[in-house]
């Protein structure tokens, strides 16, 4: 969708989603104020957020299509024409929450208060980027971004056709999901969300400032690993391997690792590696996945029983090393069910194309998410809560 004013050529993807943004930053002054931050914060947020969430999603997106600019084409100067198009939403996270931090610093307000007024009307922002996609393409093609898997789902399309999207290829119309739809509902889920854990703060449960934004980094990262995979736009394939969905994966393992620590500080457990025991293995698996052809021994529509064997072994020897090391039991099942949650989205992923029941496995894979959110999160409500008792044991002596 493209528009002409006064001879310049307009673009509906960029006008789209420039709206959006300034909805984004109005939500967020709002937040701001509420908050008390020091004057001129979320102003300085916004005229930094705008250069370098743009420079780093087209330099995100340059870097996993490195080898198109450099070999197919061989014009590396090509990375710099933004104007053609080719951006990584997730780069374009990583240059919010950078503007957050340069404002924090020249404010003078802590970077976590920061992030969390940054974090809450997130949503807005994820609605208009998704809706956006919809528009790139010429009218009446499908769209080149946000397009999903082709299925075969008869009166459903007609029943529910805002679902779905229709690819004319010559005389075959081939019926496909609308993933983009899908993804901006998901942004409005994830705002509702967002609105809900803020306003539901109890003053006596005093989290640190950032827990917040985690949290809903987490969802939004849990929720992305799931509607990635039904994409098939070809957007920032990195091999065999959706880069952004990878990038998605470490949100809510990160903020498990800095979540974990601190409850491992409260309930003063014995210091062990509990993240770097746990993951590594799970490295290797998935390193060994992408240089040998193993997707046929994990592929859940035909040997499901050696995967889950694989899997079961590799978690009882890490569970009894953790457990022999002296290392905290909450920390070790909730390690525990995060990975075996990125294990399931993983052999998932290397199935569906050619699952014959593509319901049932999206289905384990929504499964897998939401378990791999409800890993951070339930060690932050344990975090609150632990706040809240050890304020309410606490007994002030008056002064003599």
């Amino acid at each position: 969708m493209t528009f002409s004013v006064l001879g310049a050529t307009g673009y509906g993807y960029g006008l789209v989603i420039g709206v959006s943004y300034l909805v984004y930053l109005c939500a967020t002054g709002l937040v701001g104020y509420r908050e008390r931050l020091p004057a001129g914060t979320v102003r300085l947020f916004g005229l930094f957020g705008l250069p370098l969430g743009l420079a780093l999603a087209r330099a995100a997106y340059c870097a996993v299509d490195f080898s198109y600019f450099t070999e197919t084409v061989s014009q590396p100067w090509k990375m710099l024409a933004f104007w053609d198009g080719g951006f990584s939403l997730i780069g374009a996270l990583c240059g919010l929450v950078l503007a957050a931090l340069l404002a924090s610093r020249l404010s003078g307000a802590r970077f976590g208060r920061v992030l969390d007024v940054v974090a809450v009307p997130l949503g807005l922002l994820l609605i208009g980027v998704r809706l956006a996609e919809g528009l790139t393409g010429a009218p009446g093609d499908l769209v080149r971004l946000g397009f999903g898997r082709q299925v075969n789902v008869g009166a459903l399309a007609q029943t529910f056709p805002v679902l779905f999207l229709a690819d004319q290829q010559g005389t075959l119309t081939l019926t496909r999901l609308a993933v983009f739809r899908y993804e901006a509902l998901a942004g409005l889920l994830l705002l509702v969300a967002a609105l809900a854990l803020y306003r539901n703060r109890r003053p006596r449960q005093k989290t640190r400032p950032g827990d917040l934004a985690m949290i809903v980094f987490s969802l939004f990262g849990a929720g992305q690993v799931l509607l990635e995979s039904l994409r098939d736009d070809g957007h920032m394939i990195w091999g065999f391997i959706r880069a952004q969905q990878l990038a998605c994966v470490l949100m809510p393992l990160l903020a498990l690792v800095i979540f974990g620590a601190r409850y491992a500080h409260i309930r003063q457990a014995r210091k062990t590696t509990v993240a770097a025991w746990l993951l590594l293995p799970v490295a290797a698996l998935v390193a060994l996945l992408m240089i040998h052809p193993l997707n046929h021994v994990l592929d859940l529509t035909k040997k499901p029983v050696i995967g889950f064997a694989v899997l079961g072994g590799i978690g009882l020897y890490l569970a009894f090393f953790l457990r022999v090391r002296g290392a905290n039991l909450r920390l070790v099942l909730t390690w525990l069910i995060a990975i075996a949650a990125v294990a399931g989205c993983v052999m998932v992923e290397f199935s569906v194309d050619g699952s014959d029941n593509l319901l049932r496995d999206y289905a384990l894979m929504a499964v897998c998410c939401a378990a791999l959110f409800m890993a951070p999160f339930s060690l932050w409500r344990s975090l609150k809560g632990s706040v809240y008792r050890e304020e309410s044991l606490t007994v002030r002596i008056p002064d003599a």
